[in-house]
Formats: C-alpha cells, sequence, structure tokens
C-alpha cells in the first residue's frame, strides 16, 4: 500500500527534485525519479513518467561525485575529449569495464556540460547512449540517457534529452 502512494504522489509531483550528495537530482519534463539515492554512492534512477506518451521511452540516471570532485568542465572541454577517446576514458564508460567495447561516436561542450554519444558491445548494454559531464555545487556530476531494449533512441532525441535533462539539473541546483 505503502508503494503505490509513493507511486501515485510520484505521478502528481514528477518534477520535485531528489538530493543525492548535496546536489539537487531533477529529471526533465515527462520523466520521474524511479529509485532515489540510499546511503550509497549518490546514484538515481528515472525513467519516463507513468501515462507519459509524447516523450521516448528512457533510462536516466544521475551519479553524484564527493565534495570537491568537480572541475572547470567548460575550460577542460579537450581534455575531457582527449580522456574519453584513450583507453582509460572509454573503459570508464563500459558497461563491461573493457575499452574495446566502446566506441566515442561524438564528444562537444555545451555550456558548462561536456556532452558524450557513445556506442557500447558490452553484452547486456544499450547499444547508443549519451553521457554528460558538469559540476554542480563543487561536485563531479554525470548523467546518462539511454533508450530501452525495444526502444532505442536515436541521435537527435537522445540528444535532445540529454540536453534537457543538463538543463534540468542546472536549474534545480541555482
Amino acid at each position: 500500500m505503502r508503494h503505490l502512494l509513493l507511486a501515485g504522489l510520484l505521478a502528481l509531483f514528477p518534477a520535485l527534485p531528489a538530493v543525492a550528495e548535496g546536489v539537487r537530482v531533477a529529471a526533465p519534463a515527462g520523466y520521474c525519479i524511479v529509485r532515489e539515492p540510499g546511503t550509497g554512492p549518490g546514484l538515481v534512477l528515472m525513467g519516463r513518467c507513468a501515462g507519459v506518451t509524447d516523450r521516448p521511452p528512457a533510462v536516466l540516471t544521475a551519479t553524484v561525485g564527493v565534495p570537491g570532485s568537480g572541475i572547470d568542465v567548460a575550460r577542460r572541454g579537450q581534455d575531457l575529449a582527449a580522456y574519453f577517446q584513450s583507453a582509460a576514458g572509454r573503459k570508464a564508460l563500459s558497461a563491461s569495464g573493457r575499452a574495446d567495447s566502446v566506441q566515442v561516436l561524438e564528444a562537444l561542450g555545451r555550456g558548462k556540460a561536456f556532452l558524450i554519444r557513445i556506442r557500447d558491445r558490452s553484452r547486456g548494454a544499450p547499444p547508443e547512449s549519451w553521457r554528460a559531464v558538469l559540476t554542480l555545487n563543487g561536485r563531479m556530476v554525470t548523467l546518462t540517457a539511454s533508450g530501452t531494449g525495444k526502444a532505442p533512441l536515436g541521435r537527435e532525441n537522445g540528444k535532445r534529452l540529454m540536453v534537457s535533462f543538463v538543463d534540468a539539473m542546472e536549474a534545480a541546483n541555482r
């Protein structure tokens, strides 16, 4: 019964942000927080809100780093691009932890965020996904957006969703 009540409240107030390790986590319009962080590493899971049909089905995550982990993303874009093209960076992006399973398709700066589109051939990983790296409240924040097995995100839908996600996060932390 408690879960039904919580689900009903989330449906009524989908824009209410969670707090993960000192950063307010907000989903873009049409997406709701599915799992808030516990005592662990500040991971928040989101998905398309119940009854919403005008947004692509997607799985979104936000991971928040420790205090002081943030960097000046806007000034470090070239460094980030080089890192994510390296074996160590591709390994960090890989669902299996194997650098050879990841191909970086795009890497671009957008304001204070750095966006990455990848193809991951790891078993069970979505074929393509978007990542964003940004700093909020002095902490490194990593966002992901990927389609579902039945409905992969195309390039444009994925980019639009990630930009909306970054915007929602920045607005929640002003």
